[in-house]
């Protein structure tokens, strides 16, 4: 009996351990991620001004919510099979073989329509610029849903350190991109070729990587991929809006800035709202290392230690993120006065402080926002995601005619605040666990 106490304590500190040196090891890639992107928005609006960092953030919109439509759902089939198969390397193999070769052809099919539809998209925007940078960028798309099912591997098989890596390297690859198109002179509407440099770069090195350390993936057809195949589309066709839609939540007030504003404006909106995107991944990095740990708690029905790890994790984080939002909105003024001069963006500091706000305020529940997916109830999680994105977009419906850009930060700040709210009471109720 002794021998099992001291067991139990010795794997609870060893868990423990385990998950604050991943926490350690994803909060870097998210520096690394944050400061990158950052210095692409620095760059872009301090060598070619508000016009180019308009045009790039708006392709860089179409560009994530498209790139869910092609990886359908089944990055999260992918993480949750993972992560309750982490023990058997074959079956992963398997698991992650096949979702390789849904999201090939689903790439392939979506980026063919993307390309032919550009020109109208470029038309609607009344913007030419965006019209041809989305073409610079369709060659990454199919790229990058590949590259979200092999960082969700990692994710489920708890390979951290990894997958924080490669997060990481991303962006950088990005920055690389977006620092030789404009020193070569090429004009603003071809920065977003930097995406489809990135994501390539980031394709071989990640299957280099899962392929020397973890398991061989074998793109040939055999029947356990087949079962898999099915597990996949019926797992990631209920969970397949909810990729769309929480990329969609984070773009909406950008695209709906550049329909009804200039993409100048949007331009100076971006800067503002691509440091409070930074800000907003914090959250991001825990859930990445409490989705796994999620995910065993329902496999184990431990419903009780779900509701001591949230509520372990609301209590510090809370204070952190108060702290951390204040210290960025004083300290922006700083950053625009160094980067910029012009006129135009004295109004990101008031949206910057909007943003940051409901960011805080959602905070404590957001690293848990997961638990629905984890809980197999993917189609309640998109149900979820979909009443946000509609109210994101009737809030800004309403709001950008009547206040601007200011418009779009309180609607997109408000539906972070209503999303939690939602996410509270459907745990609750489906799980019995209180946030």
């Amino acid at each position: 009996m002794k021998d099992n106490r001291f067991k139990e304590i010795t794997d609870s500190i060893s868990l423990r351990h385990r998950f604050s040196r991943d926490v350690v090891w994803n909060t870097g890639s998210l520096a690394v991620l944050s400061i990158s992107g950052i210095t692409i928005t620095i760059v872009i609006l301090a060598c070619r001004g508000p016009l180019a960092l308009g045009i790039f953030n708006q392709v860089f919109a179409f560009y994530i919510i498209i790139s869910q439509i092609i990886v359908g759902g089944l990055q999260f089939s992918v993480l949750k099979h993972c992560s309750y198969n982490q023990e058997d390397l074959d079956e992963c193999a398997a698991i992650a073989s096949s979702a390789l070769l849904l999201v090939a052809f689903i790439g392939i099919t979506t980026c063919t329509i993307l390309y032919g539809v550009s020109d109208l998209i470029g038309r609607i925007f009344d913007s030419p610029a965006v019209a041809l940078g989305l073409t610079f960028a369709i060659p990454g798309l199919a790229l990058f849903a590949l590259n979200k099912v092999l960082l969700m591997v990692l994710n489920g098989l708890r390979n951290m350190r990894a997958f924080a890596v490669f997060q990481g390297l991303r962006y950088i690859f990005i920055l690389i991109g977006v620092i030789s198109i404009m020193m070569l002179g090429y004009p603003e509407s071809h920065l977003p070729l930097s995406l489809s440099i990135a994501e390539l770069a980031l394709f071989v090195a990640l299957i280099f990587y899962i392929n020397k350390n973890l398991f061989h993936i074998r793109l040939s057809i055999s029947p356990g991929k087949q079962v898999w195949f099915r597990r996949h589309i019926s797992f990631g066709g209920r969970g397949f809006l909810s990729g769309i839609l929480t990329e969609m939540n984070t773009r909406v007030d950008v695209l709906m800035l550049g329909y009804f504003m200039t993409d100048t404006i949007v331009g100076v909106y971006s800067f503002a709202s691509t440091l409070a995107e930074g800000f907003a991944q914090i959250p991001h990095v825990i859930r990445q290392n409490v989705d796994p740990i999620i995910g065993e708690c329902f496999l184990e029905g431990n419903r009780k230690r779900l509701g001591e790890i949230t509520k372990k994790i609301r209590h510090i984080f809370y204070p952190f993120m108060f702290v951390a939002g204040c210290a960025l909105v004083a300290i922006f003024p700083i950053i625009m006065w160094l980067v910029s001069s012009t006129g135009e963006n004295r109004h990101s500091w008031g949206i910057l402080a909007i943003l940051v706000s409901g960011i805080v305020v959602a905070s404590g529940y957001r690293p848990f926002i997961g638990m629905l997916m984890q809980g197999d109830r993917p189609g309640t999680y998109s149900l979820l995601l979909t009443g946000s994105v509609i109210g994101n977009m009737i809030l800004n419906a309403f709001l950008i005619p009547a206040l601007g850009m200011y418009g779009a930060a309180l609607a997109t700040a408000s539906v972070y605040v209503i999303e939690i709210l939602a996410l509270i009471v459907l745990v609750r109720h489906l799980f019995g666990v209180k946030l």
